[in-house]
């Protein structure tokens, strides 16, 4: 998981300035009752920038790219998930299952209608699919809720 730059964290950055990578193991995380010993894991990015995250299993130090950009994908799915949670959810207090599940569905539904939206518009418009959304979760909605209400809906 990613790590929060603490200071702990900045001096071994620091200290790992002319590595690509490295791995520092037992690190101790967390309070003195809650305490925690992971591994971290300091890896250059595209970029140059020093990313770290913590891992609980051991892997070679040459793996820790690869395991970097696998894990930022998963990153790019949470992501994801949260603009599902902000974006589209319907907001409702019903503590029926099946009020709530429909809500759910239906906003997972606008979410991949609005995906499909981005992905013609990208290949319309530059003719390949963007890494980042040219239209926005939040303006896509605003589109959406300004149809209903001027359809009479």
């Amino acid at each position: 998981m990613p790590k929060v730059r603490s200071d702990t964290v900045k001096a071994w950055m620091d200290k790992s300035e002319a590595c690509k990578s490295r791995i520092i193991k037992d690190f101790q995380i967390g309070t003195r009752e809650n305490q925690a010993v992971v591994d971290l894991v300091l890896v250059d990015d595209e970029e140059g920038i020093k990313r770290a995250f913590i891992i609980n299993f051991d892997i070679p130090e040459q793996l820790t790219h690869y395991l970097y950009r696998w894990y930022s994908k998963r990153w790019g799915i949470e992501t994801k998930y949260r603009q599902l949670e902000h974006d589209f959810k319907a907001k409702t207090t019903s503590n029926n299952y099946l009020i709530r599940l429909f809500y759910f569905l239906f906003s997972t539904c606008i979410f991949n209608i609005w995906i499909l939206v981005n992905l013609i518009l990208s290949i319309i418009l530059t003719g390949r699919i963007s890494e980042k959304p040219l239209l926005t979760a939040k303006l896509f909605a605003t589109i959406l809720y300004r149809i209903n209400i001027d359809s009479g809906g």
